[in-house]
């Protein structure tokens, strides 16, 4: 059982100086609380580093090592950093502490070649060779298993590769579980016992050959071999090549995303400058606007006087309007009665007038006129002078000159402190681009990438194809070796002969149990691990008709409903269940144990789920280690569905941009 008993981080990433994390030496969860940005996935890798002092971003790429240093350190002229882990492994202690100290003569370090890396491991009070040291460190918890103790809970979705058939994560992945649950050390054996049957076999055909009735067929076989270790020979170093080429894809894909990344930050700078354009335009008009209103502001100034006599005038000129609307409105009415008298005849209600009525209608029209006179001379000059005042006074009159200046002027502020933050982002994006390099390198390295990507895929597919064609010829000879072995042993005599072929089928009996043996412990490890796995979904779950779970031979888990059917098209929620779910039944049966230290194990899960699978932690591994962010799950919830079971918790505290801190909490 191994267990993590301190971390001490001295210089490293975000964390200044030198800060421990201490794990106690009781089972039980420890929780790192911290916002985003505040290192929880600095430290995860910061675990994988002090096991196999590499340090990777979340793709396996390598990392520059002059960015590890704290930023705020270097300033103060400390370059290197270092990670001290203290640890129990079947109950030996050992304390393993790997540094990074600038070089002898080196000022201030600029590549990796700048720094020189150190290793110690200490098993109780004495400090271990180094080939001894790496060798336990191997032993302790060997690299193809980390992903079952440290792993990142953003990426437990690549478990779904292995539902699938022959992909190369799913195989990479299948390989890993093996490896945690002991299966090489039968696959180790038959490989062994298939080497030695090699050499029995090539053994035998000797002796074959020295019989003249098996000579030609021991030829045969000799040839077949030869042909046979040739292509098993060009297969292995085709699959070396495979890998490397794959792992060459990841780092340019990597590098595109980046270059991804620096399209967009281009996109976002031209996009800036487009709105700066803008709202300086907008701030010209405003100005503009403000200064032509500014021309007729003495118009306010004057504008109650104005306002007074415009309004005495404006009560006379009503005076003389209404009595000129009044005698038009009688003319109109007179030259009817007029034309009615005059013709006899009402056009107005379309009736003929009566003689006795029409002297009576010329008096009332002589009445009238006398009544609705036009207006006199003197009256036509006042009203003319009045009319021609008010026009002057109207166009004194300023109503909205203070009210537009202040909006012109609220809108002008607006439009400033728009152009400032737009320019503060526009130089912030610049700096990001600069980085970088120049615009003109960044689209050249950007088109070699393109190229080499394309010539990778190329390979791969031409070495995929070239793979396949090695492995149909090893299978087609294989074929034929077997049927030659069959033909030789019907004919072989002789003491050398019969003693070479006892050790072959001895040799061939050994193999196939152990192949048996494979085959046994796989379908016992499967069981097993469906059992536990099943046992701890069920726990996590909150669907009562999630059943189970099934295992395939990839070690991938299906959901089966309870009507019988594989559930499909499981939600990420549940991918993630089904992840920890079969993480932690590895975990139960495998031979190697340890602590699980998890990166933001909860983001995709709803607050049911968060709180089962906190309550099923204790069941997945005597020792936890969560990274959780701020809001991820409820702190006094965790708490109190942990119980006992929590040992202790951690903040990662805000120093500065550069700086932050570890500590610890009071339970």
């Amino acid at each position: 059982m191994l267990r993590f008993n301190s971390l001490t981080i001295e210089d490293f990433g975000p964390f200044k100086e030198k800060q421990t994390i201490d794990f106690t030496n009781e089972n039980g969860v420890t929780f790192i609380w911290g916002d985003n940005g505040r290192g929880k996935t600095t430290l995860l890798k910061i675990f994988r580093y002090a096991l196999y002092g590499r340090f990777q971003n979340r793709n396996g790429a390598p990392v520059d090592y002059t960015t590890l240093p704290n930023r705020e350190s270097r300033k103060e002229e400390r370059y290197g950093f270092s990670v001290k882990l203290c640890m129990t492994c079947d109950g030996v202690p050992y304390e393993l502490t790997r540094q990074f100290q600038v070089r002898p003569g080196v000022g201030i370090p600029q590549t990796n070649n700048d720094y020189q890396p150190h290793m110690f491991l200490k098993q109780g009070t004495t400090f271990l060779p180094l080939d001894e040291a790496e060798h336990i460190l191997k032993t302790i918890m060997p690299e193809q298993v980390a992903r079952f103790f440290l792993f990142d809970g953003e990426l437990l979705q690549e478990y779904e590769e292995l539902l699938a058939d022959d992909t190369e994560a799913g195989i990479k992945i299948k390989t890993s579980i093996e490896e945690i649950l002991g299966v090489p050390v039968l696959t180790n054996g038959a490989t062994d016992t298939d080497v030695v049957l090699d050499a029995y076999r090539k053994a035998k055909n000797k002796a074959a050959q020295k019989d003249s009735k098996t000579q030609q067929t021991a030829s045969h076989i000799e040839v077949a071999e030869a042909k046979l270790e040739e292509h098993t020979i060009e297969l292995e170093r085709m699959q070396g090549l495979l890998t490397e080429e794959k792992a060459h894809l990841v780092r340019i894909e990597d590098e595109l995303r980046e270059n991804d990344h620096i399209c967009t930050l281009l996109g976002e700078i031209k996009t800036m400058k487009g709105v700066i354009a803008d709202k300086n335009m907008q701030q010209e008009t405003l100005l503009s606007n403000i200064v032509e209103e500014t021309k007729e502001a003495w118009k306010a100034l004057v504008g109650a006087r104005v306002e007074a006599v415009l309004s005495g005038l404006q009560e006379q000129l009503n005076d003389f309007e209404e009595k000129e609307n009044a005698q038009k409105v009688a003319k109109r009415f007179l030259d009817g009665m007029k034309a009615a008298a005059a013709q006899k005849h009402c056009e107005i209600c379309g009736q003929d007038v009566r003689d006795e009525f029409v002297e009576r209608l010329v008096l009332r029209i002589q009445n009238a006129e006398t009544e609705f006179g036009d207006l006199s001379v003197e009256e036509l000059v006042a009203l003319r002078a009045l009319r021609a005042r008010c026009a002057t006074l109207e166009s004194m009159r300023h109503f909205t000159s203070k009210d537009k200046l202040k909006y012109f002027e609220q809108e002008l502020d607006r439009t400033i402190v728009s152009i400032s933050d737009n320019e503060r982002r526009l130089k912030v994006l610049e700096g990001d681009v600069k980085k970088y390099g120049e615009i003109g390198e960044i689209s050249d390295r950007i088109q070699i990438k393109t190229r080499e990507h394309s010539d990778c895929v190329s390979k791969i597919n031409n070495l995929e194809e070239g793979r396949r064609a090695e492995q149909d010829i090893i299978g087609d000879t294989k074929k034929l070796l077997k049927s030659l072995y069959e033909i030789l042993d019907k004919a072989s005599k002789g003491a050398e002969m019969e003693a070479a072929k006892q050790k072959v089928d001895l040799c061939e009996q050994i193999h196939a149990i152990f192949e048996e043996g494979i085959a046994s412990y796989r379908d016992k490890l499967k069981a097993d691990v469906e059992r536990d796995a099943t046992e701890l979904f069920r726990k996590i779950s909150s669907d009562p008709d999630y059943a189970r779970l099934k295992i395939n031979d990839n070690y991938g888990l299906s959901i089966i409903h309870t009507s019988g059917d594989t559930v499909p098209m499981r939600s990420a929620g549940y991918e993630h269940i089904v992840a920890l779910s079969l993480i932690g039944a590895l975990h139960k049966n495998a031979p190697l144990r340890g602590p699980i230290i998890m990166d933001s194990p909860f983001g995709r899960l709803d607050p049911t789920h968060k709180a089962k699978i906190t309550s099923a932690l204790p069941h997945m591994s005597e020792q936890i280690v969560l990274l959780a962010y701020t809001s991820e799950i409820d702190e006094q919830e965790a708490r109190r569905t942990l119980g006992a079971s929590l040992k202790k918790e951690y903040r990662l505290t805000r120093q500065t941009s550069y700086h932050t801190c570890i500590e610890a909490q009071s339970i």
